[in-house]
């Protein structure tokens, strides 16, 4: 340890403020970790281990709201003086050191108290971690390559958000640094990648990972349903055809793979599909016997069938079941679902297939050790969901309450916290631990914003909007600290995304 300072007046039990020593200004930077011996160095009344924040320079001399000499001085060139300048950090206590670990400090934080460094042989994080059942992560504190993170296992079916701009290193952080640790915590991981170019590209080559595109899974006949309401306008909002439509994907896999037998290659499988499933529609609307409910139902059939093509078939059009999928699991670690190169809706149906299976079989009574990453999550779970997505926010939020007590994590990727680039509020309050990177303008203020999540332990918006790619604050339930740290990792031979 070094000794850097001195606790200046004005402190609480909560928070302090550090003087520096002369020059220390110079090496001294914000989320370095300190012990502050309260009380004195000779009888301490405890050890706080803290984090320092929000630096701050004052020098009386050059006031910029009033006259002074020394302001005029320079104005003309002069150099001012130094000699009343006062160098400072605020420090967010952590906890007491307890030879059982990390306590909350209730006792105030003494004026006059000295303030020590703590270096790299002091690893501060194994005090944290002490008495804990604790992971440690491929991630270290930022300028400390030799601190690893500690992860609280048993929080980790808590469920967690990675939130991150465009280029913060959020996919990254997820594949070298999350991935892994779920699989050292016991847990089988089932990547969803929206686009098909955030994971696949990463891990097809792998032996570990089994990669299934989207269009080979078969989709169960209700989130079929809720697909094809979606794209025809809730089958522009006559009942009679979506009777039509119900009643025909009513064994829906045997007639893809009767269709795709029956074509064998000299005609598109969707084409044939799309005529039977439009004939059949059509002959149901035909055997209504009363008049104008059969017209109105001919318009609207012929509206949907305007806007419903054979190329929107194809993304459901896939057999292989659910079942058969999570299967997969017995051979890999990782399964990893390419979602590229098809239409939002086809994807949001696939997630409601394979989030009813999971539910399910938590319902029976099984723990089910799996993490679920579900990258572009507000494309499922948006700040407004409407239409299938309103089904799909809805199916997070029950997996996430069942998840808990059945070993499933959620890991929720997004661009924000809040609007339209962030989580519905209702599926982000069931989120426990949070991995914060660089921000988006839109969450710098207001309410439900990064802002709000980290200013009351000294982080700034400033701060938040200029992090380097690949550092994140790490928050929350699986911390064992209970203040926001600054953490990174090192991809090996790569650049952060």
């Amino acid at each position: 340890m070094k000794f850097i300072g001195r606790i200046a007046d004005g402190s609480t039990e909560t928070t302090a403020r550090l003087i520096l020593l002369k020059d220390l200004e110079r090496s001294i930077s914000t989320e370095e970790l300190v012990i502050i011996k309260n009380g004195g160095d000779e009888k301490p009344i405890n050890q706080i281990l803290g984090v320092l924040r929000e630096g701050l320079g004052k020098n009386e001399f050059l006031s910029y709201t009033a006259y002074r000499p020394d302001v005029a001085y320079m104005r003309h060139g002069g150099e001012p003086s130094g000699a009343r300048e006062v160098y400072s950090f605020m420090i967010k206590p952590i906890g007491v050191v307890t030879e059982n670990g990390i306590e909350p400090n209730k006792i105030i934080i003494q004026p006059r108290s000295p303030v020590y460094l703590q270096e790299e042989d002091d690893r501060p994080l194994e005090k944290i971690a002490k008495g804990n059942e604790i992971l440690w992560m491929n991630a270290h504190l930022e300028n400390h390559k030799t601190w690893k993170v500690p992860v609280l296992k048993n929080f980790i079916s808590y469920h967690v958000g990675v939130y991150g701009s465009t280029g913060s290193g959020k996919s990254w952080f997820t594949r070298y640094v999350l991935i892994p640790l779920y699989i050292t915590a016991g847990y089988r991981v089932l990547i969803l990648d929206w686009s098909g170019t955030d994971y696949v590209p990463y891990f097809q080559d792998s032996n570990e990972v089994e990669v299934t595109k989207i269009t080979d899974v078969a989709f169960d006949e209700e989130s079929i349903l809720s697909y094809f309401q979606d794209k025809t306008y809730d089958f522009s909002r006559n009942e009679s055809v979506k009777d039509g439509f119900d009643e025909f994907i009513e064994g829906w896999i045997e007639k893809v793979r009767a269709v795709v037998n029956l074509s064998k290659g000299s005609k598109d499988p969707a084409d044939v599909l799309y005529n039977q499933l439009k004939e059949h529609v059509e002959e149901s609307i035909n055997s209504i016997t009363r008049a104008d409910w059969r017209s109105s139902a001919q318009r609207a059939a012929r509206r949907v069938f305007r806007r419903l093509k054979p190329r929107d078939l194809a993304p459901i059009m896939g057999t292989l079941s659910i079942e058969e999928l999570l299967k997969m699991f017995e051979s890999k670690r990782i399964l990893l679902v390419d979602m590229g190169g098809t239409i939002a809706e086809a994807k949001l149906g696939f997630f409601l297939s394979l989030a009813k299976q999971l539910y399910s079989v938590m319902e029976s009574g099984n723990d089910i050790n799996i993490a679920l990453i579900i990258d572009e999550s507000p494309q499922y779970a948006p700040w407004e969901p409407r239409g299938i997505q309103g089904e799909t926010s809805e199916m997070i939020k029950n997996l996430a309450a069942l998840g808990r007590k059945r070993m499933l994590n959620l890991t929720l990727i997004a661009q924000g916290i809040k609007g339209e680039i962030g989580i519905n509020a209702s599926v982000r309050r069931n989120l426990n631990t949070h991995f914060f990177g660089r921000i988006h303008p839109l969450d710098a203020s207001g309410e439900g914003g990064a802002l709000e999540w980290l200013s009351p332990y000294g982080i700034t918006a400033d701060q938040m909007l200029q992090l380097k790619p690949g550092r994140f604050y790490f928050s929350g339930a699986m911390n064992p600290s209970p203040v926001p740290l600054l953490i990174t990792y090192e991809p090996p031979g790569e650049e952060n995304e």
